[in-house]
């Protein structure tokens, strides 16, 4: 995969970007960017596999878009190196706990993620 160079002072930055829309208890689908997959891997759980395992995750951030408005938000878990995965969390305040993304066109899940190669 080719990687196009980032506007940084650090010249050894990578960004990748991309969206999914989650499905309830079912696989994410349309997935938007390059470089990585996403599976589900729990309730409200989804794993990003990225094709590149970089050797550190500078930074990261993930929003959910949805249809109506929600008490929910995404948290981004772990990320392995060694595997090349980052696990993101979305956490429902009302039901205090981790929980499923309703099906629906206008649902997204976006992130962006800066590593260090």
């Amino acid at each position: 995969m080719l990687l196009h160079k980032v506007k940084s002072s650090n010249s050894r930055e990578v960004l990748i970007a991309g969206s999914f829309a989650p499905d309830t208890a079912n696989p994410p689908t349309g997935l938007l960017g390059v470089g990585f997959t996403v599976a589900r891997s729990g309730t409200g759980e989804f794993t990003v596999t990225f094709a590149t395992k970089f050797p550190s995750l500078i930074a990261g951030a993930a929003t959910l878009e949805l249809n109506s408005a929600d008490d929910k938000f995404l948290q981004l878990g772990p990320y392995d190196s060694s595997a090349g995965t980052l696990k993101i969390r979305n956490w429902d305040i009302s039901g205090a706990a981790v929980a499923d993304i309703a099906a629906h066109a206008n649902n997204r899940v976006n992130f962006v993620c800066i590593f260090e190669r």
